[in-house]
């Protein structure tokens, strides 16, 4: 299938592990709460027919699922937030991948990312520079760079992801730099 930039998508497992994530922190009042702080559109697309695992859901409306998280039951709290992101890639990525993690070495988790990145998205590119318990991980043409909430969103998700390995205290900055998402982790 042939996207163009703007619909951009990533698997519906994110979508998924989006929806665990909030039933396990808020109950189906606070699921409620993220559909009715939606738009239009993409309520239709992700209540009305939900997506099977092996769909693919447009990146716009994940980001419409952050905002509706972060305004409704994370209460625009980042750290409310950060705790739903965590909860999220342990309900995703973390159940899917938790086996072979838990054992490896942070290194070889981030050498995998890009591979990993281009699996699970339609769109971006993923650059990966390995240091001393360090990374920088650069995210390039993808529509997470265009808002806060979504590079905080993707930042955050590294880390979690990061925190599965044998990494510990694992810390992140992000910002952007030209039109990439650099995100800058360290570990002990």
């Amino acid at each position: 299938m042939q996207f163009l930039p703007h619909d951009s998508a990533c698997r519906a497992t994110q979508y998924f592990a989006f929806r665990s994530a909030a039933l396990e922190l808020w109950g189906e009042f606070g699921w409620r709460e993220v559909e009715e702080n939606l738009p239009d559109d993409t309520r239709a697309t992700l209540f009305t027919k939900p997506p099977a695992p092996i769909d693919w859901v447009l990146e716009r409306h994940m980001m419409s699922l952050s905002e509706a998280v972060f305004a409704g039951p994370a209460g625009r709290r980042e750290e409310v937030y950060r705790h739903f992101v965590a909860t999220m890639i342990d309900c995703g990525f973390g159940r899917i991948r938790r086996f072979l993690v838990q054992f490896a070495p942070p290194e070889l988790l981030l050498e995998r990312a890009p591979d990993l990145w281009r699996h699970d998205h339609t769109h971006g590119e993923l650059r990966v520079k390995l240091a001393d318990k360090r990374a920088t991980v650069e995210l390039h043409d993808h529509v997470h760079t265009t808002t806060s909430l979504s590079r905080l969103t993707a930042a955050e998700a590294f880390r979690c992801a990061l925190s599965s390995t044998r990494a510990r205290e694992v810390k992140v900055e992000h910002e952007l730099v030209s039109d990439a998402l650099e995100i800058r982790l360290r570990w002990s």
